[in-house]
């Protein structure tokens, strides 16, 4: 019985039906392209402390800061480098750039993801819409040379002009 259930299933997924619905795929869909996040911060977002920062409950946060959309674009896409302060915790180093190793789609989905669902109920934007893909293609193509120092310093920016909304 077993076996059928499963070739029933394999047919109706091959066919194009969806056990979720559309929401739910969207969902699993960014989970699949944060799993190349996941490898540093986690399934939940929450980091190693002193050696990679949570982004659970931040990353929202910064994508509705004026310049956050552009700063979380940059870092996935080109890295970040240097010392941060997150929940009283310093974090040294350097975020690889992830251009080569992600799509465009990728890089939204994954960040659509941290911003929508590893986010807790006090933690939720929802004036923010989702990160698009043509929204990454056009960040990429207007820097000339990518690399860690440039999301790097957009932060330190930000971080100044956003003192008291930056997440700590």
């Amino acid at each position: 019985m077993k076996g059928l259930v499963a070739i029933a299933s394999c047919a109706f997924l091959l066919a194009g039906g969806s056990l979720y619905g559309d929401d739910d795929v969207e969902k699993a869909s960014n989970a699949d392209a944060y799993a190349t996040c996941a490898a540093c911060h986690l399934a939940d977002g929450t980091g190693i402390p002193g050696v990679f920062p949570p982004i659970n409950n931040r990353v929202a946060t910064i994508a509705g800061l004026e310049g956050g959309r552009e700063f979380l674009m940059m870092s996935v896409t080109f890295g970040l480098m240097g010392t941060i302060e997150v929940d009283g915790i310093q974090f040294t180093g350097i975020m690889a750039g992830n251009k080569g190793l992600m799509s465009a789609e990728n890089i939204a989905a994954a960040l659509n993801y941290v911003i929508f669902e590893l986010v807790d109920e006090k933690n939720k934007i929802t004036d923010v819409e989702p990160i698009a893909a043509d929204e990454v293609v056009a960040l990429q193509s207007s820097v000339s040379a990518g690399g860690p120092a440039i999301a790097t310093e957009l932060r330190k920016r930000l971080v100044e002009r956003h003192a008291e909304q930056w997440p700590r």
